[in-house]
């Protein structure tokens, strides 16, 4: 009996992957074919667990012909095209195999949603439809060299429908794209593409990304706006996308006139698409109209049923919304409703790294340790997976003892960063017994934490007064003599050096943990070189001064600090301060200032309006 679906995969060096994919879908699917086109690791050695329908394959840079190449060895039905790094889910691929089997011989081609993670952990989510099922035939082929689509042999046109299919892909996590490159290899092709004759909007489309992923804003917006004008019919998935995309552009160029201009034609069509409604509360956001932007993120999260319509960004729908209304309300102050759409945040993605810093920020400045951990796992925000980003979260506010409490429960699986905990304890507050760290004092461990910044810069520094205490601490010191951050530290902190020597990040950095960790005495002595970095960066300095509530000395450093080189945060800073201490004539002439040089920035037109003289 004929197969009813055959798996087709083209592959290469994909041994990280590739047993996640096929262990996902090879039991459900009646035949695997899989072609490599040159892998170097253990990929085939893991494919042939699961098919012995492996074929080589030069590689001509060239999508649809290696595609083709693996179809021409499927002896199914109808042919599924998956990636090395996605994957599906049991149940809903067997819904959709008996959606495929009731097709009646109805359709060419199905349209599958791609759901794709993207950013440092997935936190950011991006869906777009794609052709990936079609009929074995014979009269159906790929063209293109990337982003490749279907065709009819025979010019006929195909019938698609949307399938219920959902494809999970990871590739587009930064590690990932870093370190396969895909962005070279991308654009080479696509640049291929584009001087052919038979270029048309899709090709434009996907030349926009391309450019968008690299940073090239202009370009990437010129490429939108020609695919945009060339569409055949605005009813196509990525049609909407581009919209989407040349607002996400506009909004990046600081366009934000056209951007909303934009959004206003788009909500006509697109009604039900929280992407649109999201995007001007993003722009409203960016030119600090905090009660506009507060009431569209509000109207997208508290009429979810209404949104229904996700275009590209299904992240714009809850997450994005909730997070942008956390910042709001952290910056208004209140912390009951930041607390709130943080924790909301965080109930879509558990590892979400600016809200879990923020829950842990805002709860250490109202509770107990005690508290603060039954919130923690009475919401079940924290969980195995989750638990070492809470702990990186508690180690930079300073709170060693928040950590040790979270991780006291799963201390034997956790054991390093338990006593990494400790270590931080015995430096800054100079408690706790030595003999309960010796694990983490042999070198090569200490030097592995040290490269992924578990035990930082100002833990060594301050290692360096119990030296005479312990040995190991004193091996390890000697270990670093080369370590020129740290030389650089405690020549600065010890007033041996000169300003030449003094890295900007280094300085910025290290004054931030001096702060996280309140070793006010040695901030001090980072103030005293702060003529030492460059101008711009003195305004850094500044800030975090004033959102670590010292307002009074951000604003005697600010008035040393050449104007020219502050940022709009720090004349909103400047004025805040100025009303605190009912300096208004003088807080009314920096707004007039600020609202010179920022004139699309509504805040200072804000406290022009509400200052009382």
């Amino acid at each position: 009996m004929k197969p009813f679906i055959s798996l087709c995969m083209i592959v290469k060096n994909e041994e990280k992957v590739i047993e996640r994919c096929l262990s996902s879908i090879a039991h459900l699917v009646d035949e695997v074919v899989v072609v490599d086109t040159g892998s170097t690791d253990k990929t085939k050695e893991i494919v042939s667990k699961y098919t012995s329908n492996i074929y080589d394959f030069e590689w001509v840079d060239d999508f649809s012909i290696a595609r083709n190449f693996a179809a021409s060895k499927a002896t199914g039905k109808w042919i599924l095209v998956l990636d090395a790094d996605e994957y599906v889910d049991e149940e809903n691929f067997k819904s959709f195999t008996l959606e495929l089997k009731n097709d009646s011989d109805q359709y060419d081609a199905y349209y599958a949603k791609i759901l794709n993670f993207s950013g440092n952990f997935g936190e950011a989510l991006v869906q777009n439809y794609h052709d990936r099922i079609y009929k074995n035939n014979g009269k159906i082929s790929y063209y293109r060299k990337i982003h490749e689509q279907f065709r009819h042999n025979e010019g006929l046109e195909l019938s698609y429908k949307n399938s219920n299919l959902l494809i999970f892909h990871s590739g587009y996590l930064k590690h990932t794209v870093s370190e396969k490159d895909k962005n070279t290899r991308n654009k080479k092709l696509i640049d291929i593409e584009m001087q052919s004759d038979n270029k048309n909007a899709f090709d434009y489309f996907n030349l926009g990304n391309e450019y968008s992923s690299i940073g090239e804003t202009n370009k990437a917006l010129e490429a939108y706006i020609e695919a945009y004008k060339q569409k055949s019919d605005f009813r196509l998935s990525w049609v909407s996308t581009t919209l989407i995309q040349i607002i996400i552009c506009l909004i990046q160029l600081k366009r934000y006139n056209d951007a909303l201009n934009v959004i206003s034609d788009a909500e006509t069509i697109y009604e039900n698409s929280p992407e649109f409604l999201y995007l001007k509360g993003e722009v409203f956001y960016l030119r600090g109209q905090m009660e506009d932007a507060k009431a569209a993120f509000l109207e997208i999260v508290n009429n979810s049923a209404r949104y229904n319509h996700i275009i590209f960004r299904p992240d714009l729908k809850d997450q994005k919304p909730h997070s942008r209304l956390g910042e709001i309300f952290l910056y208004e102050e209140d912390y009951q409703n930041a607390i709130f759409h943080y924790t909301s945040v965080l109930n879509i993605n558990k590892h979400n790294e600016e809200s879990i810093n923020k829950v842990i920020f805002i709860l250490n400045k109202f509770h107990s340790i005690t508290e603060i951990k039954e919130f923690l796992y009475r919401s079940e925000l924290i969980n195995e997976n989750n638990i070492r980003q809470y702990v990186r979260a508690c180690f930079e506010i300073g709170n060693f003892d928040l950590a040790l409490s979270i991780l006291v429960e799963v201390k034997e699986e956790n054991n390093l960063l338990y006593q990494v905990g400790l270590l931080k304890k015995i430096a800054v507050e100079k408690q706790g017994d030595l003999a309960e760290i010796q694990d983490i004092l042999e070198e090569t461990t200490a030097m592995d934490l040290i490269k992924s910044n578990w035990i930082n810069i100002i833990d060594l520094y301050l290692l360096r007064d119990i030296i005479q205490e312990d040995t190991r601490i004193a091996s390890l010191m000697e270990q670093l003599k080369g370590e020129v951050s740290l030389n650089t530290l405690i020549k600065l902190i010890n007033e041996e050096t000169h300003s030449e020597n003094i890295d900007n990040d280094l300085y910025l950095t290290a004054f931030q943990i001096l702060m996280n960790y309140k070793q006010y005495a040695l901030c001090t002595k980072f103030l005293n070189h702060i003529n030492s970095i460059e101008p711009d960066e003195q305004g850094k300095v500044a800030r975090i001064l004033f959102t670590n509530g010292f307002k009074v000395e951000a604003l005697q450093l600010y008035e040393k600090i050449d104007w020219s080189y502050l940022k709009e945060q720090d004349f909103v800073n400047i004025i805040n301060s100025l009303i605190q201490t009912n300096a208004h004539d003088n807080a009314v002439e920096v707004s007039k200032y600020a609202n010179v040089l920022y004139p699309d920035d509504f805040r200072f037109h804000h406290q022009l309006i509400n200052i009382k003289r």
